[in-house]
Formats: C-alpha cells, structure tokens, sequence
C-alpha cells in the first residue's frame, strides 16, 4: 500500500521555526517503473532530469527494504539499502531508484524551518551528501511508519506537535545510528564526571583518577571532556568555582574565608586575587555592588 500526505504551511508554522511539509511511504516491486507518477510537480522527477528541494526545506528518506542507488552532482551510484536513512538538503541536486531486481520500500517526511540549518550540520550530521545507516533498523522503521500515518491522519489539526515528533525522530536518528552508541556511553560517562566535581568542589580533584574512575584513560577523557562541555577538565571545575563563589557571594553572609575554603581555594589572598582577575572585581566589591539583586 502506499499512502502520500502533503501539508499546508501557513505564516504561523513558518515563524514557530519547524513545520512538516508532507510524508508518505510506498513500495516499488521488482521491476516497476519508478518513480511514480502521482506526485505533485513540486517533488516528481525523472531519473534524467532529477530534482532540487525547495531553499527552505530537508526531507528523510528512509529505505524499508531492498536496494537501490542514489546520485547528487558530485557522489554519483552511491549503493543504499535497509536501514538507510538519507537526509536531503535544500537545493542538493539528486535522483534515487530501486534497483529493477529487488525494488523497495520506502518512507519519507519532509521538514522545514530555520531551526534545521543548526541540526543537520557538524558535528551532528555530515555535509552533504548525508547517508546514515541505522542500526535499530526495526524500531527506526516502526518510528517512522507511525510518524507518517499520523502525520496523514493529524496533518491539519496538529501541525506544531507533527513538527516536534519529527525533530524526535531526527534526534533519534543521530543518536542512535552506527558508531553514536559508543558515543553516547563516552558522554554519559562524562556526565558522571561533571556530576563529580560539581559536589566536590572545596576538594583537591585529581582528575587523572577522575578519569579511570569513570573508565577512560586521561588523554581521551580530555577529548570527550572538551566535546561535551567545550571546556577542558580544570577549565570546567574552576569555571564552578567561581560560579559556586558568586552565588555565595550574591545571596549569602558567608565570610569571604570560608568561601574560599568550600569552592576549594587554599587561602582567602588566592581566592581574591584569582576571583579579581575573573570578574574584574574583588569578592568583597562583587558581594557590594550585587547585594541588591536578591531583594
């Protein structure tokens, strides 16, 4: 069975900053002719001519089944198959088919938005051209077959929750495709590790054994450290540091000493002048001139 649902975008669906454009899915046996010819102008193509999404909108392609190829301009019979999720970008120039022996299924969503332009780019996604193979291919393909018949079934009465589900399932997608697993166990990992220091902080931290204790070795700890945070490891924990200060500061009439023993500076000089050199005031100025804040 196929089924094909294209959306009405309207201004309000535009300026809530991701809107779904349509979606389908249909099965091409061995043989047919492909593609089929009951789509709108705006996406039917030929494999001579190709087509160019609209400058405003991605579509997921997903194969169910089979096998087949695509080309863009530049990456020409690229071999895609079950579990193939490939994203295509506004304006790629493209063109795609089952391979005549064993046809294929499958599903798509088109999404649009200026929300997208920061998602589906590094380092969450490749550049164009963007093929990612899943590795939950049975839940992926259950995920997206649901999403479709609800989007055929919701499309006008529930745009804005449409569009959400379908950023899940590209989140979805880029957590769970092959080699984002280990990935995810690294950043986990590092979680614990910003957990850790943030309830340790009037400690001496040794974050070498940090690392072990949480099953990385220092150099990628680090690595990983820097990819999750953007800041390396004692960068982090003296950024909390200071944070933690300030909120003592601003809120409290904790004595300046005992604030720097609990955010686990030596002495009381070292805190000032450390503090000074980062907030270009000196604790007792900070504490003075927002005072007033929590009033």
């Amino acid at each position: 069975m196929n089924k094909i649902h294209y959306c009405l975008v309207g201004e309000p669906q535009m300026r809530f900053g991701v809107f779904v454009t349509g979606a389908g899915y249909e099965n091409t046996d061995p043989g047919e002719p492909y593609p089929h010819p009951y789509h709108s102008s705006d996406y039917y193509f030929t494999w001579e001519r190709g087509r160019s999404l609209a400058d405003f909108e991605y579509q997921l392609l997903y194969i169910r089944s089979g096998t087949g190829v695509i080309e863009f301009e530049r990456d020409k019979a690229i071999r895609i198959g079950v579990g193939d999720a490939i994203i295509l970008h506004p304006g790629e120039w493209h063109r795609y088919r089952p391979d005549p022996k064993t046809g294929w299924g499958e599903a798509y969503v088109g999404i649009g938005g200026d929300f997208l332009s920061r998602m589906l780019c590094p380092p969450f996604f490749s550049n164009p051209p963007t093929i990612v193979h899943v590795e939950a291919h049975e839940r992926f393909n259950r995920d997206i077959m649901a999403l479709v018949d609800e989007i055929q079934c919701l499309g006008a009465e529930r745009p804005y929750y449409l569009a959400m589900k379908t950023l899940m399932l590209m989140t979805s997608l880029f957590e769970t495709r092959s080699g984002e697993i280990g990935k995810a166990k690294n950043y986990a990992d590092i979680r614990i590790a910003t957990l850790h220091l943030a309830h340790h902080l009037d400690e001496d931290v040794d974050l070498p054994a940090l690392a072990a204790k949480v099953g990385l070795g220092y150099p990628l700890f680090r690595k990983k450290f820097h990819a999750y945070t953007d800041m390396a490891p004692l960068e982090y924990l003296v950024a909390l540091r200071i944070r933690r200060a300030c909120n003592l500061l601003q809120s409290s009439s904790i004595p300046i000493a005992k604030i720097a023993r609990d955010t686990g500076f030596k002495t009381p000089a070292y805190f000032s002048r450390f503090f000074r050199a980062k907030m270009g005031q000196s604790p007792i100025e900070f504490r003075n001139t927002h005072l007033n804040d929590c009033h």
